[in-house]
């Protein structure tokens, strides 16, 4: 009798696992006018457009036109903090002209904790080759590949954070996708919410930023 109760009968779980799928095959931009919008659902998600999106080949979704950071050919995403800037500052791809990329690349040179990655074995050889480097053409392939280690999910122990204007190191720091801001691990960055029986969002020692909610709701999940 318990089996007959609480068994759910096939074919209803069929149907929800298709209506699943096709929830998530829905969730694609439809956008007449190029993506130029912030309401494009694909930017709004720090993503670019694919095939399967209804814009088509008047796509103006920065995040379709990275290589102009990261080198032609280049299938690395940017870090969260990253596309977070990248959305700040700019809105379709051609205003990412307006970054100014040496400037940048310079700006990451001087940060405060720079000296920290002078004992990466990947920066210690691209600085090799870039001391010696003439060509301004080759100059700028380098420093889309400092970018790449940087910048992009190719990075490893270290990502520039542009909400601190310095250094990040992984598994330490982290871009909050709630926050928005990146944060130390031990830090109260945001609110927890519920997902699946885990509390997300929510781990830490000090007081939560300005923006989230109260620290004490916290703890009526326990």
């Amino acid at each position: 009798m318990f089996n007959d109760e609480y068994s759910p009968p096939k074919s209803k779980s069929k149907k929800n696992s298709s209506s699943t799928k096709t929830k998530k095959v829905q969730k694609k931009c439809n956008c007449r006018s190029g993506c130029s919008k912030r309401s494009c659902y694909c930017f709004k998600s720090n993503g670019g457009c694919d095939s399967t999106c209804g814009c088509g080949s008047s796509c103006q979704n920065l995040f379709n036109h990275l290589n102009y950071f990261f080198g032609d050919n280049q299938n690395c995403k940017p870090t969260a903090c990253f596309s977070d800037w990248l959305v700040k500052k700019v809105q379709t791809a051609d205003q990412l002209q307006k970054i100014n990329r040496e400037e940048l690349h310079k700006k990451i040179m001087q940060c405060g904790r720079f000296s920290e990655y002078d004992e990466d074995e990947d920066y210690k050889k691209w600085l090799q080759k870039w001391k010696r480097i003439e060509d301004e053409r080759e100059k700028l392939g380098h420093i889309q590949k400092f970018f790449r280690m940087l910048l992009s999910d190719e990075s490893t122990m270290r990502y520039y954070s542009f909400c601190n204007e310095d250094l990040a190191e992984e598994g330490c720091d982290w871009h909050c996708s709630i926050c928005k801001t990146c944060r130390d691990w031990r830090e109260w960055h945001c609110d927890g919410y519920l997902k699946e029986g885990f509390v997300l969002g929510a781990y830490g020692t000090t007081f939560p930023c300005p923006r989230c909610e109260r620290k004490e709701r916290m703890f009526s999940f326990w």
